[in-house]
């Protein structure tokens, strides 16, 4: 019997994770205007570059986790 692969449902998750992550409502909690800095960095920055690695991250281990349960040659 044939494995089922994931990839295809995982992806999606993550779509609708980044959806998520960049909706407007969630990026008005990091908005606090100019005077929230982390390091002289304005927060809202800080949250859109921290949530846009943490989706390439998931999706590089999603597909070599795909990749790692293909069958070889």
């Amino acid at each position: 019997m044939k494995e089922h692969n994931h990839l295809g449902e995982r992806t999606v998750a993550l779509t609708l994770l980044g959806a998520v992550l960049f909706h407007r409502p969630l990026l008005n909690v990091f908005d606090a205007g100019a005077e929230a800095t982390v390091a002289g960095i304005p927060v809202l920055f800080l949250y859109l570059f921290g949530a846009w690695a943490l989706l390439i991250a998931l999706l590089g281990a999603v597909v070599e986790r795909a990749n790692g349960d293909a069958p070889g040659p």
